[in-house]
């Protein structure tokens, strides 16, 4: 995504409140969507022994959203529990629209104006397709970065919150300051399982059923797992309440990533869901939905709680090493860049989409030389262009533009901020 959708703020915090690992979890989030991606778009999900696992990894944006969920909210619930200002509304929204948009932009002015393989037609798209509100439209609902929906979803979410703080402070006002943030959580929980209920039993066709899952209230359960995880790390780091579900033990981070995979031999497995198409029956996506969310919470579990130190586990060594982290680091440019080269890919060496894994045929390059490429060599290649790319656009955009946030006030007035930003 994290933030971004896979748009996560990169705000790792200092001192009590920092997490390290979520640079780690981006990164892996990043990479599990574009597995899906290269797989789809190869043909390599029914052909493959691991298809079903691939077809499952779009479950990325999940943990995208579930980071997102913590790292947007925590400030706030924060500034609420320990009685302070929450986080100033311009400052706030200045430093998710410098996180989110430039690097959008630049993406989408590459794939529309450079490569030329979309097109914004008329100045209504336009206008959706810039703004990020092309979900919102029913015959528009997927513009030329097919996942960018993501984006629109996280911009949805950060205009939420403030609003969403304000209500519940106002409704619970002499309540128990951490119970009125649980309940506020779990009332969004409620909210967001009525929405899928009444979506899918109102006998809608698919495309419209499709539409309506992009938007903010289908994701505000999974989001909810992050801002549940914010308000509980709360009270263990400045409330000093116990850790939960001895979640403080050495053992607990390969613990929770085993029942992760566990969740995803599952969901891939056992859940029913079909591998050769995106497409998913209405009655599957029940399980899919909370599925792809336990593996997301098992995931996340261990960089929340415990000591974030690389010497308390393997998975959290893992989650600190200096690769990982920088992957995470330009997380935002690889999951925006990855199906525009998926896309320049193909028409670079004149594959057929859906073929690419089970094809031997020699083709053509632009030297008119025979080439045999085999599905391997279709998989390094993007990787690495990907990278490429995104860390290109981290140095030359998005880093030079994070600078910029200071620009307009502070977000968090309070003496010691609970988090800085870093970029995705």
């Amino acid at each position: 995504m994290a933030a971004t959708g896979p748009v996560a703020s990169l705000d790792h915090g200092t001192g009590e409140n920092r997490f390290p690992c979520f640079d780690g979890l981006r990164a892996l989030a990043a990479f599990a969507v574009l597995t899906t991606h290269l797989a789809y778009a190869g043909g390599a999900n029914s052909e493959n022994l691991f298809g079903p696992f691939w077809a499952r990894m779009d479950g990325g944006v999940t943990v995208f959203f579930v980071l997102s969920g913590f790292l947007i909210y925590r400030p706030f619930a924060r500034a609420r529990i320990l009685g302070r200002p929450v986080p100033a509304a311009a400052p706030y929204f200045w430093r998710r629209f410098l996180r989110i948009y430039p690097a959008y932009w630049l993406v989408l002015a590459v794939v529309v104006f450079g490569f030329g393989d979309k097109a914004f037609g008329d100045l209504k798209s336009f206008v959706l397709d810039v703004t990020l509100l092309h979900p919102y439209s029913v015959t528009h609902a997927i513009g030329p970065l097919p996942q960018s929906w993501t984006l629109s979803t996280e911009v949805a979410f950060y205009v939420f919150v403030p609003i969403w703080v304000a209500l519940v402070g106002l409704v619970a006002r002499n309540a128990d300051r951490v119970r009125r943030e649980l309940v506020g959580v779990g009332l969004l929980v409620i909210m967001s399982v009525a929405y899928k209920a009444i979506v899918l039993s109102l006998g809608l066709p698919g495309g419209r059923v499709g539409q309506l899952k992009l938007l903010l209230p289908w994701w505000l359960d999974v989001f909810a797992i992050g801002m549940l995880l914010a308000v509980l790390s709360i009270g263990v780091r400045d409330l000093g309440r116990p850790t939960p579900l001895r979640l403080d033990t050495r053992a607990a981070p390969l613990v929770c990533w085993l029942l992760a995979l566990g969740a995803v031999v599952w969901v891939s497995l056992g859940a029913g869901l079909p591998y050769e198409t995106p497409e998913i029956a209405r009655h599957l996506l029940w399980g899919q939905h909370y599925l792809y969310a336990l593996v997301a919470l098992f995931l996340v579990l261990p960089a929340v709680f415990g000591p974030q130190v690389r010497t308390s586990s393997p998975v959290r060594r893992f989650l600190m090493s200096g690769v990982i982290v920088y992957l995470g680091t330009i997380s935002y440019g690889i999951y925006l860049w990855q199906e525009p080269l998926i896309d320049r890919y193909l028409s670079w060496t004149g594959l057929q989409a859906f073929t690419v894994y089970t094809s031997d045929v020699p083709f053509r390059w632009h030297t008119n030389e025979l080439v045999s490429v085999p599905w391997f060599a279709f998989v390094a290649a993007v990787t690495l262009l990907t990278i490429f790319a995104a860390t290109i656009s981290w140095y030359a955009l998005e880093r030079p533009v994070l600078r910029l946030k200071h620009l307009v006030g502070r977000s968090l007035p309070t003496p010691r901020p609970a988090t800085r930003d870093a970029g995705t």
